[in-house]
């Protein structure tokens, strides 16, 4: 018979249950960051909520080497690029103010920019599908010096107007350019009057209650608990000494415990902001009918079985890692002042340990049972579109294995749908094979995708190096490179750069080994007359054209 002694036994043994598997949980994690961190060395924070509630928080290494000081869960990390959902949001303000609309053109509120064929409008912005260039990119392969040069969002606008074409065409897919957030940023201020970080206070920050969250729009400022970046070098640890002041698609600061909140407001838990949630995760319809992954700020993605939000970030002296589940109330934020250490890997480690062990056996079983495909149609060497990498795809005992440009052990690889694998270890990891037009295989990162197409590599000894040398300019970088031949190889320098070491990649192409790609252009008499200049896969075609000999 039941009765209120039973009921209290039964409540009493499930406390005890849940608390256990909380405890083995959090020992498990310990295990885990234990192998990436040292008492000594700049580290990480972590923050985890579970059903909504917080579960763990703690600090790792150190904030500051000169001071010895601690991270801790109230430390402040840089958010790199985990500050777009924060981007968006102003622009979910404005929105609800009646003051924005998705739909408008960029050129209402940006009227020095340049005029393309297609209109670029505000929701092309917010989900990577504008097709403009990334400036980074762009200051890259023009010579610029982080270190010594200063540059803010007025270089960014200034560089971005100067850009004769698009990538792609609007809202043909997503090709990731923090240009795009930059350009909202201007647009927010131009709009409201007043800088990102005033406007994030008074419409996000402040009613969210995230006081150790801000956009840094000026140097000099003191900041309580700031952890400070560092980067490994042979003789130890460095920190940045660049003075940019470019923000939109970074420069934020946060601790894990404002992000904790940040991350249950993702979940809908916040009423208030439930809007601002489903606004962030709206995806729009690309050209091809297909909904893009990328949201707003946000990449949606599937994970064992979960719907999963995500967004990584990657800077000088740090990275960073948020995921989230709303089906399980599950929030994970991993914030470190070390480039070295991987927060999304540790991220995903993670969630491992919280996920529902059935589920993810579920998923397996669907895995086995999927009709396995032809692995022939696959195999292949691959280049990235607008770039240099290159993937090689084969079978081995039976098994789809991939091995990227940089060589080493084979990864294997997991069907889980029809022309689609993931890897069997980072299941965050995927590969789709469906046939397309513009590209013939996509690698994405917890939804982050990298287009590539079959590719025909040439045989270094058969290219003539003469060929290719000589000097040619770019009026949208404003840079000249001198391309040469010494040691029986071609070599580059430009502005800072100095003897680049290029290698063939297909007919006419080289590429220098870090994802950029240089595709020299012939005429009827195969004289060659100009160079297209590609790179990061998300920079297409800088024209370059060759100087003539005096």
């Amino acid at each position: 018979m039941f009765n209120l002694r039973n009921a209290c036994l039964l409540i009493g043994v499930f406390v005890f249950l849940s608390s256990k598997a909380q405890t083995n949980a959090n020992q498990k994690i310990d295990e885990l960051l234990a192998t990436y961190v040292s008492n000594d060395a700049p580290g990480l924070s972590v923050k985890v909520i579970n059903q909504g509630q917080s579960i763990y928080s703690k600090g790792f290494g150190l904030s500051s080497l000169d001071y010895n000081i601690k991270n801790s869960d109230s430390t402040v990390f840089s958010l790199a690029s985990i500050a777009k959902q924060f981007t968006t949001s102003a622009i979910w303000a404005l929105a609800n103010d009646g003051k924005i609309s998705l739909d408008d053109d960029i050129r209402i509120y940006l009227p020095e920019f340049p005029k393309y064929e297609e209109t670029i409008r505000i929701k092309h912005l917010l989900n990577h599908t504008s097709g403009i260039r990334n400036y980074h990119t762009l200051m890259y392969l023009a010579g610029f010096d982080y270190d010594t040069q200063y540059y803010d969002n007025n270089t960014v606008l200034d560089l971005a107007i100067k850009q004769k074409n698009l990538n792609h065409l609007v809202g043909e897919k997503v090709s990731y350019s923090n240009t795009n957030y930059n350009l909202l940023a201007i647009i927010i201020e131009r709009i409201s009057g007043q800088n990102l970080n005033e406007y994030l206070k008074l419409k996000i920050l402040n009613p969210l209650k995230l006081n150790s969250t801000f956009v840094r729009v000026e140097h000099g400022k003191p900041i309580q608990n700031k952890a400070v970046g560092y980067q490994k070098h042979k003789d130890g640890f460095r920190f940045s000494i660049s003075n940019q002041l470019s923000y939109g698609a970074g420069s934020m600061g946060s601790s894990v415990n404002d992000m904790a909140v940040w991350m249950q407001m993702l979940n809908e838990q916040i009423l208030e902001f439930k809007s601002l949630s489903e606004f962030l995760k709206t995806t729009e319809t690309l050209i091809s009918g297909k909904n893009a992954k990328y949201a707003r700020g946000l990449m949606l993605d599937n994970y064992k079985g979960y719907e999963t939000i995500n967004h990584s970030g990657y800077g000088f002296g740090g990275r960073s890692q948020l995921i989230t589940v709303p089906e399980k109330q599950i929030g994970i934020i991993v914030l470190t002042n070390s480039q070295g250490i991987d927060a999304p890997r540790i991220a995903y480690q993670i969630l491992d340990i919280l996920l529902d062990k059935d589920k993810i056996q579920e998923e397996t079983n669907v895995k086995i049972s999927l009709k396995k495909q032809n692995f022939e149609e696959f195999i292949g060497e691959y280049k990235e579109i607008n770039s240099d990498m290159t993937m090689k795809v084969i079978v081995e005992n039976d098994t789809l294995k991939s091995i990227g440009s940089m060589g080493g052990t084979s990864v294997t690889l997991l069907q889980y749908e029809k022309n689609k694998f993931h890897r069997t270890q980072s299941q965050n990891v995927k590969y789709d094979f469906t046939p397309s037009v513009s590209h013939d295989m996509i690698i994405s990162f917890g939804g982050t995708p990298f287009y590539f197409q079959h590719a025909n590599f040439i045989d270094a000894e058969s290219v003539e190096l003469s060929d290719f040398v000589g000097n040619f300019y770019s009026e949208e970088l404003d840079v000249a490179y001198l391309f040469f031949e010494e040691d029986s190889m071609l070599k580059l320098t430009y502005a800072e750069k100095e003897n680049v070491n290029l290698h063939p990649v297909q007919l006419n192409e080289f590429g220098n080994n870090d994802r950029t790609l240089y595709h020299f252009i012939k005429d009827k008499n195969d004289t060659i007359t100009g160079m297209l200049l590609s790179s990061d896969g998300t920079v297409k075609d800088i024209v370059f054209k060759k100087e003539k000999d005096h």
